[in-house]
């Protein structure tokens, strides 16, 4: 049996001007992109390999300013 359950939790409010929510929410929308692809939580990828694959992002984005330490 797969598991369709994410592994990121999806919160009712999030401030992605800060560096710790801006970055959940960057990893959350790539697990959900992957989930669309057919990619199962735990099995295909886990948690650190989410955070791995926002850091470019997330880093980019404090470097122009769009988010805060």
């Amino acid at each position: 049996m797969t598991n369709n359950t994410p592994l990121i939790t999806e919160y009712e409010h999030v401030d992605t001007r800060t560096l710790q929510d801006g970055w959940l929410e960057v990893a959350r929308n790539i697990e959900v992109s992957m989930m669309q692809a057919g990619a199962v939580p735990g099995d295909d990828y886990t948690y650190l390999d989410l955070y791995k694959l926002a850091q470019p992002i997330v880093l980019q984005q404090l470097k122009d300013g769009a988010i805060n330490r």
